[in-house]
């Protein structure tokens, strides 16, 4: 795998036009601890993994080479406001979240509420 890490961090503060300087300031780390990482000569511990991932808005898999989608998912990409006022609309009652999970684990039963609301949709 050799210096994935390393190469994509330095890939991602290119892209973003940061010195080692600027990059590492931003993490509160010293830029040789920086360039060490970014040479391969260290390993950043998951916690400065996943601060790099956090300050580049991409998934900790691209870092690490697991991945090579540098997109990080966003639920704001998916859901409208709408959407995600109904899902914390629907967390905050437990029956109707319970209600729910039961749906969907059970393919028969949210098949026939399907076919209910059709009808009622007419």
């Amino acid at each position: 795998m050799g210096n994935t890490l390393g190469s994509r961090i330095r890939l991602l503060r290119e892209k973003s036009d940061l010195s080692q300087k600027q990059l590492a300031e931003q993490l509160k780390i010293s830029n040789v601890q920086l360039s060490r990482y970014e040479s391969g000569d260290r390993k950043p511990d998951p916690e400065m993994i996943a601060a790099f991932a956090e300050f580049f808005k991409v998934p900790a898999d691209f870092l690490l080479g697991l991945s090579s989608s540098i997109v990080q998912e966003n639920t704001s990409t998916y859901f409208s406001q709408k959407d995600i006022a109904l899902l914390k609309s629907i967390k905050r009652s437990p029956e109707l979240e319970s209600f729910i999970y039961d749906l969907l684990n059970h393919d028969d039963l949210l098949h026939k509420l399907k076919k209910i609301w059709m009808i009622i949709k007419e």
